[in-house]
């Protein structure tokens, strides 16, 4: 092989791997069902990552929270949500990135084992899956683009 063709497949490994391209995510988002509101905002990529947030309210009052983060390890972006204080980080690890899609995996989490995010008109399709007692199960948050305020 070339080393100009080698240059060249180096590049775009090191291009997809690029954080910058996450900006997809970057905003704030928001949806409700019954008495619950989700919030999740992002917050731009910078440097090698990017930080996230999400709370659930319950009849205004937090019910659940986890911080986010995204961040380069090696040749790999690795998503890592931290919910609550409690209970340990687990990292997933991007395996599908395109201009309206990013997909993390981590087959040997318990649940979920897949977060998928997807640009969609005037919003943001996020969804958790995988298996739980060998079967399927999907939780889906269609977020709709909101105004960032202070919190």
């Amino acid at each position: 092989m070339s080393k100009i063709l080698m240059s060249l497949i180096f590049a775009a490994s090191t291009q997809a791997q690029d954080v910058s391209l996450l900006s997809l995510l970057t905003g704030c988002w928001s949806m409700s069902t019954g008495p619950m509101v989700i919030e999740e905002e992002w917050g731009r990529p910078s440097g090698d990552g990017m930080l996230g947030f999400s709370r659930t309210l319950k009849n205004g009052k937090t019910a659940f929270s986890e911080f986010m983060r995204i961040e380069k390890q090696g040749a790999s972006l690795i998503y890592t949500p931290r919910i609550g204080t409690k209970q340990a980080p687990v990292s997933f690890t991007m395996t599908k990135l395109t201009d309206t899609e990013v997909i993390f995996e981590n087959p040997a989490h318990d649940f979920p084992q897949r977060i998928l995010y997807k640009k969609v008109a005037g919003g943001l399709a996020a969804r958790i899956d995988g298996k739980v007692n060998g079967k399927d199960r999907a939780e889906d948050f269609p977020y709709k683009r909101v105004t960032c305020e202070a919190k």
